[in-house]
C-alpha cells in the first residue's frame, strides 16, 4: 500500500490588475481571474478572496497591497497570487519591495508567469553573521 503525502493548501488572495481603458478593465480582469484560477487548479494554492485594481492608480495599488500584507500578518491568508509582477509594480525595485513585504509578513507570493517567488533571504540576517 502506498500512502499519498498530503500537501499543505495555501489560502491565497487573487490580485487582479490590468492597465487598459476603463470600459475594458472589468472584462480584462475577469479574463485574468480565469487565467489565475486555471493555474492554481492543480496546485497547492486555494483562492479564498479577490482584490481588483479597477483601473486605479499605482498609489491605490500600493494601498491595496498593504491591506493584503496586513491580512497575511494577521494570519487570515497565507499569500497572494498574481498573473505577473508587472501587473502590480511599476519598476524592478518596486517588484522586489513588494515581494519582500509579503515574505517579511510570513506569506508566499505566486505569479502565474514566474511561479512562486522567493528572495532567498534568511529571516535573522541582521546579526552580522553568515
Amino acid at each position: 500500500m502506498s500512502r499519498k503525502k498530503k500537501r499543505k493548501i495555501f489560502d491565497c488572495i487573487e490580485y487582479l490588475s490590468v492597465e487598459a481603458p476603463l470600459e475594458k478593465v472589468d472584462f480584462l480582469e475577469d479574463k485574468q481571474s480565469k487565467y489565475i484560477r486555471e493555474y492554481v487548479k492543480n496546485k497547492e494554492y486555494s483562492i479564498v478572496g479577490t482584490e481588483r485594481r479597477h483601473g486605479f492608480s499605482q498609489g491605490d495599488v500600493n494601498r491595496q497591497w498593504a491591506a493584503i500584507v496586513k491580512l497575511i500578518r494577521d494570519k487570515r491568508v497565507d499569500g497572494v497570487v498574481v498573473a505577473n509582477m508587472a501587473a502590480v509594480s511599476n519598476s524592478v525595485p518596486d517588484a522586489f519591495y513588494k515581494v519582500g513585504q509579503i515574505i517579511d509578513a510570513g506569506g508566499i507570493i505566486v505569479t502565474v508567469d514566474e511561479g512562486r517567488l522567493d528572495m532567498n533571504i534568511r529571516r535573522n540576517c541582521n546579526d552580522g553573521e553568515e
